[in-house]
């Protein structure tokens, strides 16, 4: 069976488009950038989440299919574009967790995700249904 690959932010805001006329579902990848690097997108965010349900970037990057270097490799480009730290290591014998930045940045990112989703869900809906009654008309 397939794995769904549709980011944990954009399943919170799944919504069906009304009516019966064969009107394909809006999804997109977001992300922010910043001198030229990945500031924050939806693989960063599910990252987090992950370590912050998991307590391990080691079973986060498993529970997501990426390696640990991969995954420590985004972490510590994200922390260098941003300048502030992420993750941190409570003690040795511990696994990650979530500074309150990041927990703050994950936070922020979702809620902007649901926002852009939202309105452009609202806006293709609204499009769509429009052309997909124009073409019923003409036939």
């Amino acid at each position: 069976m397939e794995k769904d690959k549709t980011p944990e932010v954009a399943k919170k805001t799944k919504e069906k488009i009304p009516g019966t006329s064969p009107i394909p579902e809006v999804k997109f990848h977001m992300w922010l950038e910043k001198d030229g690097g990945v500031f924050f997108g939806c693989g960063r965010y599910e990252l987090l989440l992950k370590i912050e349900e998991l307590g391990s970037l080691k079973l986060a990057s498993e529970n997501l299919g990426l390696s640990y270097r991969g995954a420590w490799g985004k972490i510590k480009r994200t922390e260098e574009i941003i300048g502030q730290k992420l993750i941190y290591k409570k003690n040795n014998k511990e696994g990650y967790m979530l500074t309150d930045f990041g927990r703050g940045l994950m936070t922020e990112f979702g809620e902007f995700y649901e926002d852009v989703f939202a309105y452009a869900s609202k806006k293709s809906t609204k499009n769509l249904n429009r052309f997909f009654e124009t073409v019923e008309n003409q036939e």
